[in-house]
This record gives structure tokens, C-alpha cells and sequence, in this order.
């Protein structure tokens, strides 16, 4: 019955199956999916003329749900699509996208391999998550009638493991801005963070120490991939003799400002220094500022940061921080400031053993 139609005839019928009574019906997601896989796709850095590939294969997803035998075996979806598609004349990669966007159905199931695949399979599931969020639609700890933990765990998988450098924020708003209801920020804050927590899971499941894992997120969840990269060099280096080195060197001046009135931009002024302590430190803060960037290895980071080791201990065995002279003394807390913020957008070394 189903191939005396094209699969592209199926598509329309979409309409008559409902997604949800707030997001409508499946025709609806799918079209939403649609207005979204180019943006992602160059998100990714799929090139142009592999988008084509990707828009085409979203105008025939999910439409084999309308098929008969879909309908009667509705685990065939996906593989269904693929077959039909096939059969109709449409390319080898179109094809298994349609069979794709569906991957990972389960926890170890295969992942896409093609570029439409995956981003299909990625434009999905945000159009999802970011949907059935703003529909109320949350999972209770003991209560998640749309998956969503399984969707959001999938979406992860698809990110680190394909190595897919994905900004989320950007990806969560793009998503939100072609549903039929209205997104305020705080539900993409709590899709983001429901995110976070499976990418969390996802780290931890792989064996790498979970203080690592809540490290390197404080910083990196928001690019999934470059945090899981991060989190198992660090899991690494951990183990080594740089890091703790580094956690130490970067503990004290981050106890001292913590919690004193420290004006973020204030500038330093060298000529209040009155130590040679000072002025070494403050010269080899200087020598690192450029080279210590939020897109740095984690490895690079840690080498390099080894350098202020040395400056800094010799900086509290000879200079007293909180003098009575408020102009020094505010200087030098910049100065310890400053330092304190180099690992910001790589890691939370607070949360590390030693600090």
C-alpha cells in the first residue's frame, strides 16, 4: 500500500498526527525543524553546498509516520524512510538522514554519521526539548512521559561524540524563536541547564572524577564538545604534577579578593608599587594575559599558568596584601584580581581538591 505513493506524498498527512496540543501536529515540528537546519548547519561549519543535502532531506522527515507500516510498527520509523526514500530515486545521503535524524534511539544505540544526519538529528531534538519546556511539558524526578532525559542525553552523544563544536545558547534560541508559543529567557536557562546536567551525567558515565566534570562545565557547558575535551584532559592532567601545582597557585589571590570590595575594572598602576615582588608578578601577569584565552587547551592553559607559580609565592612571603594605605592596598588587590580571573571561560579551579 505505501509504495503506490511517493514518501513526499506521505508528508502532508503529518497534519492529522499530533505532537502536542500546544506545538501542534507533527506537520508543524517538522516544518519548524526545516526553518532551522540551515542556521545550525553553518553553526557547525557545514559548508554550503552540503546544505542543500540537509534542507531537502528535512522537507521528507518523519513523513514516513504517516506510512501504513509505520503506523502499524511505529520502532520501523526512521528505517522506513530510508528504504522508501530509496526507492523513490533520492540520494544514498539523503536517505540515511531520514534514517538518521531518529539516532540514538537508545543509551549505546549507533549515532548519525553523514553531516544532514547529524544536524537533522541535532535540530530535532532542540525543537523538542525547547517546545515541550515552554509547553510546561518538564520531566518530574519520577515522571518524564516525553523522554526528554533520553532526548536530551541523545543530543548530547551526537555533539561530543560526532565532535560537533555546537555554541547551545545560540542553538536553544534559534530553536525557541519558530514555536508557536511565547519563550521567555528563563525556560531556555532551564533547557540549557537540563542540558548541562545530562551532559554531566553523560562525563561522569565515562569515568572521568565528577569534581573534574563540575570544574571544566562551570565554564564550558555551553560548547558540549569542547567541554567533554576538556573534562578528560583534565581528568588527565590531574593526576600529573602541573595541575595541582596550578590549582595552588591560583588558590590564594582567589581567597583574598573573595569577598573584599574589588572594582573588576580597575587598572593596575605600577608606579604604587612599592616591592620588587610586585613588579615581577605584574610582569609575568602581563607576559600570560594574551596567551590565556576562554578557547585555550586545558593542557596549554595549565603550562603556561605554571609560570606564575614561582612570582606569586614569592609575592606572599614578602608583600602584605591589606595595608592601611587605601591606594596600595586597592592595587594590590587588582593585581590579585586579575590573576584570580585568568581561568575564567576554562575552568572553576575552586571546585578542585587543593584549592
Amino acid at each position: 500500500m505505501d509504495t503506490r505513493r511517493k514518501i513526499s506524498e506521505f508528508r502532508n498527512q503529518l497534519n492529522g498526527i499530533l505532537f502536542h496540543e500546544k506545538l501542534g501536529s507533527m506537520l508543524d515540528k517538522m516544518k519548524r525543524v526545516q526553518n532551522t537546519v540551515t542556521q545550525i548547519g553553518l553553526a557547525l561549519g557545514i559548508s554550503e553546498d552540503k546544505l542543500h543535502i540537509v534542507e531537502e532531506a528535512a522537507s521528507l522527515a518523519m513523513s514516513d509516520l504517516a506510512t501504513a507500516v509505520v503506523t502499524e510498527f511505529t520502532s520501523l520509523s526512521g528505517i522506513m524512510a530510508r528504504h522508501y526514500a530509496l526507492r523513490d530515486g533520492y540520494s544514498e545521503e539523503i536517505s540515511e538522514a531520514l534514517l538518521e535524524i531518529t539516532l540514538p534511539r537508545f543509551s549505546g544505540d549507533t549515532l548519525p554519521k553523514t553531516d544532514a544526519g547529524t544536524i537533522l538529528a541535532i535540530a530535532d531534538r532542540l525543537d523538542s526539548l525547547v517546545g515541550l519546556f515552554g509547553a510546561g511539558c518538564q520531566p518530574s524526578s519520577t515522571n518524564d512521559p516525553f523522554g526528554l532525559r533520553r532526548i536530551s542525553y541523545g543530543l548530547v552523544q551526537v555533539l561530543v561524540e560526532n565532535n560537533r563544536n555546537l555554541d547551545l545558547r545560540q542553538a536553544l534560541e534559534l530553536a525557541a524563536a519558530v514555536q508557536p508559543i511565547k519563550m521567555d529567557a528563563r525556560a531556555i536557562d532551564d533547557v540549557h541547564q537540563f542540558v548541562t546536567r545530562r551532559l554531566e551525567q553523560f562525563l561522569v558515565d565515562k569515568g572521568i572524577n565528577p569534581e573534574v566534570v563540575r570544574s571544566t562545565l562551570a565554564e564550558r557547558a555551553n560548547w558540549p564538545c569542547l567541554a567533554a575535551k576538556s573534562a578528560y584532559k583534565m581528568d588527565a592532567l590531574s593526576r600529573g604534577e602541573l595541575l595541582p601545582k596550578v590549582v595552588e597557585a591560583y588558590s590564594r589571590p582567589t581567597r583574598i579578593v573573595r569577598g573584599k570590595d574589588v572594582n573588576v575594572d580597575m587598572e593596575v598602576d605600577e608606579t604604587a608599587f612599592e616591592t620588587d615582588e610586585e613588579r615581577a608578578l605584574w610582569s609575568t601577569f602581563l607576559s600570560l594575559r594574551s596567551r590565556i584565552h576562554p578557547g585555550i587547551e586545558v593542557e596549554d592553559f595549565v603550562e603556561t599558568s605554571v609560570q606564575l607559580s614561582q612570582p606569586l609565592e614569592d609575592f606572599f612571603n614578602n608583600v602584605f596584601v591589606m595595608v592601611e594605605d587605601e591606594k596600595i592596598r586597592k592595587n594590590r588587590l587588582s593585581l590579585l584580581k586579575k590573576i584570580a580571573d585568568l581561568p575564567k571561560g576554562i575552568a572553576d579551579l575552586s571546585v578542585l581538591p587543593g584549592f
